[in-house]
């Protein structure tokens, strides 16, 4: 035998039995020195990094409508058909929050995008114009396609400087805090927002990873409250909503679930609840977009009526308020 080939049937002193052995040694050797070349992630941090600020609620004489969008990957196409029936019944939010799929939406809208340019924008989409793949990492999904994606379509503008106020939920992956994100990057936060885990590699912000907001705020209605709205408008396209409308008795198979009483919390403090009958879609399945925008408009337009009903509410109470004032002040006079 050659030296070369008793080198290699002979390591750290102990004589290989087989090639099998061999390839059990060299596997996990193999392995580790790909983890050592993996680059490390980019950590987002500065001045321009997504923040939190605190949360200011806006005033205004007039009831101030939120629209809450909830997670749900592939069926967050549903929201786009929610905006467009908000938008052909004359009824425009003033606040916009986003968790999930549902923030990638929410940034666009809040930007400034009409439901007509957000339609063509999501029907002109590919698969491969937001998933990226990844060769290291704990995910596939690189995510950072995704990101500058978001930034192209807002033009490069901070959260702050959208054209509507708007927030942005992630969950600090170390603790499982939910962070709101309402300063700096768009593109960053939504990519945060939107990173479920083991799909996504989830990205480093301020020194903490960020993974899905769902995992914390599935529907953010308790967010968009804090940011001042009177009315809170939740859309709901996961498959814990999607059984709601189906059967009770296949709700009551998450009546135990943690993640279910977090979408009750949220839901139960929402003035509209919509729940699109979306098609039957895995999480990066564009194939349905068409059919779950369709399933988005038709279940908004069913709203509308309900949505009416808690505007001239929301209107009553805030004049009410506003009188409440002067009625004090005449009496001591």
């Amino acid at each position: 035998m050659s030296g070369t080939k008793a080198e290699l049937r002979c390591l750290s002193g102990f004589e290989l039995e087989s090639p099998l052995m061999l390839r059990k040694l060299l596997i996990p050797f193999a392995a580790g020195v790909v983890a050592a070349c993996s680059p490390l992630p980019l950590d987002y941090n500065g001045a321009g990094a997504p923040r939190e600020a605190a949360i200011l609620p806006l005033r205004s004489e007039r009831p101030l409508v939120a629209l809450a969008l909830g997670s749900g990957g592939a069926r967050g196409f549903a929201h786009i058909g929610v905006i467009k029936a908000l938008e052909e019944a004359g009824i425009v939010p003033d606040i916009v929050t986003g968790s999930s799929s549902g923030a990638v939406v929410a940034a666009l809208y809040a930007s400034g995008r009409p439901a007509r340019e957000l339609e063509d924008i999501a029907l002109g989409l590919q698969r491969g114009d937001l998933v990226d793949y990844a060769l290291f990492g704990n995910g596939w999904v690189k995510g950072e396609a995704l990101q500058e994606f978001v930034n192209r379509m807002v033009n490069g503008l901070p959260i702050e400087q959208l054209a509507r106020p708007f927030a942005v939920i992630a969950t600090e992956a170390r603790s499982g805090r939910m962070v709101v994100f309402n300063r700096g990057d768009t593109g960053v936060a939504v990519r945060a927002s939107a990173s479920v885990p083991r799909i996504f590699v989830p990205p480093v912000i301020n020194g903490e990873e960020h993974v899905d907001g769902g995992l914390s705020s599935p529907v953010p209605v308790k967010v968009a409250r804090a940011m001042g709205a009177d009315v809170v408008i939740a859309v709901d396209v996961s498959w814990f909503g999607q059984a709601r409308i189906r059967s009770p008795d296949e709700m009551a198979r998450y009546g135990r679930s943690e993640r279910y009483a977090r979408y009750g919390d949220e839901l139960d403090l929402a003035d509209v609840v919509i729940v699109p009958r979306t098609a039957p879609t895995r999480m990066l399945d564009f194939d349905q977009k068409e059919s779950n925008i369709a399933a988005g408009e038709a279940a908004g337009r069913e709203a509308i009526p309900q949505l009416r009903e808690a505007l001239a509410r929301a209107a009553t109470s805030r004049q009410s308020r506003l009188r409440a004032p002067a009625s004090i002040s005449n009496r001591r006079d």
